[in-house]
């Protein structure tokens, strides 16, 4: 029958954690609920109990002897990729419960379990996409079931996005003393969910409705801003990870030689795409014959990313110029733009979380306050220096001065290494 997927009484539930006590507590709570619950202490013993026996939905810890809760995730999601698996992390590895949803966990749980009813929760929901999924599964080349396969993928994937705001937002405000914090996050962040959401919900909805009288020109219009709206989504939930992770000193810093002129580059082709309406020149000059340096490359490149994304942002007119020139000793990049600038009274604010010049939900640019701060934190961790200049309706200057820069031998670059317009 259709409830039967909202119902745990009969299920069959395999509980693969090496904790013991954890283990046993789960079991006796599905037990209660009429459950058939098996269980394995380690990853070789759980998949060979699912092979043998099956199992309606699998609760894995993800870090285990012998074979890890990882490789059972991607083991299941292969082969049995209909079976709901549900991975188990400890408090605060919010980074280990994301890597096991882009393998394909369907949910995660937080250790401890302070409330089960949360865990039974994550299970019927679990039962709840399985059914769905099982019952469109024979009509793959319809295109009404594949439209609403779509729209309940977008809506899940947001409740996942919501669920690690909320978790985000809770582990700040008991971390945060000053309300002002408290407040510019809620504004910022919940603007930010928001109003992609909305998108998102909309326009599934517009579909659904009229999936018999739009044309395919209307879908791809569709669609086209359900994807702005679902990378706006992403990209938030990404700075938010990445500054957490240098906050907690948890970052995996690694040292490598890599070439400033090649990265910019690298930078700038997918953003004069994404800004190509604008028409803003962009020009890399290079002054000096040597542009590497020895550094941590992931951090560098995303801070160099954020001030030219930014520089485009919020120019309109005008020209983008990357400068790369020795002083004194040390290596020196330089972003420039002819962009809206920034005022006096808000520059001592410019690098806090959450913090933007234009607030409130009539402001004319999106952001959610982070990426100045992330660049400033990347800056601190790989030593270099970072100052800035502005004029208001003028434009901005952002120079970084790199201490630690390689030696490599190379020819003199030619001046204008980049010029597009």
């Amino acid at each position: 029958m259709e409830e039967d997927y909202y119902s745990l009484s009969g299920q069959s539930i395999l509980i693969i954690d090496d904790d013991d006590d954890l283990a046993k507590s789960i079991k006796f709570f599905f037990e209660d609920h009429e459950c058939n619950v098996k269980t394995a202490s380690n990853g070789e013993d759980g998949l060979k109990i699912f092979l043998d026996e099956g199992a309606d939905v699998i609760l894995v810890d993800l870090n285990m002897p012998k074979i890890s809760g990882y490789e059972v995730i991607s083991y299941v999601v292969k082969n049995f990729p209909l079976t709901p698996i549900i991975s188990v992390s400890g408090v605060g590895k919010i980074k280990d419960a994301m890597k096991a949803i882009k393998q394909g966990a369907w949910d995660f749980i937080t250790k401890p379990i302070m409330n089960f009813e949360e865990l039974e929760f994550a299970v019927l929901r679990a039962f709840e996409k399985a059914f769905l999924l099982k019952g469109n599964n024979n009509y793959r080349d319809n295109l009404e079931l594949m439209v609403a396969d779509k729209t309940m993928e977008l809506e899940l994937k947001s409740k996942q996005l919501e669920l690690l705001v909320r978790d985000y937002k809770i582990a700040k405000e008991r971390a945060e003393a000053s309300d002002k914090l408290k407040s510019e996050f809620l504004g910022q962040v919940s603007h930010e969910i928001r109003t992609p959401l909305n998108a998102i919900l909309s326009f599934t909805n517009l579909i659904k409705d009229g999936i018999e009288e739009k044309t395919p020109q209307d879908f791809n219009e569709y669609f086209e801003i359900i994807n702005r709206a679902g990378a706006r989504l992403i990209r938030t939930i990404e700075l938010i990870l990445n500054i957490s992770d240098v906050n907690a000193n948890s970052y995996n810093y690694k040292k490598e030689n890599f070439d400033l002129v090649e990265i910019i580059n690298e930078i700038n082709i997918p953003l004069r795409f994404k800004y190509k309406n604008k028409n803003l020149a962009f020009n890399t000059i290079a002054k000096t014959n040597q542009t590497d340096v020895n550094l941590d490359k992931f951090s560098v490149f995303q801070a160099l990313s954020n001030l030219i994304e930014n520089a485009y942002k919020y120019t309109n007119k005008g020209e983008i110029k990357v400068a790369i020139f020795e002083k004194e000793e040390t290596q020196v990049v330089e972003i420039s733009d002819t962009g809206i600038g920034i005022s006096d009274e808000f520059m001592p604010r410019l690098f806090d979380p959450f913090s933007q010049e234009d607030q409130g939900f009539t402001r004319k640019y999106e952001g959610n306050g982070l990426g100045l701060t992330l660049v400033k934190r990347y800056c601190e961790l790989n030593g270099i220096r970072i100052e800035v200049n502005s004029i208001k309706n003028i434009g901005t200057t952002f120079t970084l001065t790199f201490e630690n820069f390689g030696k490599k031998e190379e020819h003199f670059r030619e001046e204008y290494i980049y010029n597009t317009k």
